[in-house]
């Protein structure tokens, strides 16, 4: 058995689906985190094409025709492991009230789920070194699975900063005003090869990630103040 498939690093993933969902996975559910686990390393080591469902399955400790059984195919167990960080016991901004959360608290979880408080775990890891190949050598499989995945958090967005400058619908300055402040994130997740080159001290360690969360916060409500004065000062000409 090789190292990555030792039984105390089987169930990282479980581990962590365990303590956001609450509850003892059953054991179908348990062979699919092992599925999903070793998807995400063997993806992240080899990428899409190089990746076999033969070494997935090894490293999983599982038969062959599992990953057809809970997955249908290689390609759609890549897109689930692509699905993972949008689960909404992982994302705390999907859960968040609009009509009642102010405007730096709502940030907050938005930028938290770029820099979760696992930020240690050899997952999170697995799941940037994942995103980091595909943005390097793509897939072709993913499609709009990752568009419909976002599609809740950006929706939240667009309603939360129509309910800051009182529109009933987003126009295309909010539009614009809700990629900038995605793009804000964005650049520490899937540039984090370029941040460890430069400025690994920015994200390196909870503390220095959980600092990074309030900077980001504060320069999202700064966007959102300049965009309310530049609104305001087209009303009055």
């Amino acid at each position: 058995m090789s190292e990555k498939a030792k039984p105390d690093r089987a169930c990282l993933l479980m581990q962590t689906a365990q303590r956001l969902f609450g509850y003892q996975p059953t054991a179908q559910e348990e062979t699919r985190w092992r599925l999903l686990q070793a998807a995400m390393e063997v993806f992240a080591d080899e990428g899409y094409h190089a990746a076999t469902t033969r070494e997935i399955c090894k490293r999983a400790g599982v038969n062959l025709a599992s990953i057809h059984y809970y997955f249908g195919d290689k390609a759609e167990l890549y897109r689930e492991v692509f699905r993972l960080p949008f689960l909404n016991e992982c994302n705390a901004f999907i859960k968040v009230d609009i009509a009642q959360s102010p405007l730096a608290d709502a940030l907050r979880a938005f930028y938290e789920w770029f820099f979760p408080s696992f930020g240690e775990d050899p997952m999170l890891q697995f799941f940037l070194r994942l995103h980091a190949r595909e943005e390097a050598e793509p897939s072709g499989v993913l499609g709009d699975a990752m568009i419909e995945a976002f599609r809740p958090n950006h929706e939240k967005m667009l309603a939360l900063l129509c309910r800051e400058f009182g529109l009933e619908t987003p126009d295309v300055e909010v539009d614009r005003l809700t990629f900038a402040l995605l793009g804000l994130a964005t650049v520490y997740f899937h540039g984090r090869t370029a941040i460890s080159g430069f400025a690994p001290h920015l994200v390196d360690g909870q503390g220095a990630r959980e600092l990074m969360v309030e900077r980001l916060v504060d320069y999202g409500v700064a966007m959102v103040e300049s965009e309310r004065k530049r609104r305001s000062s087209e009303k009055k000409k």
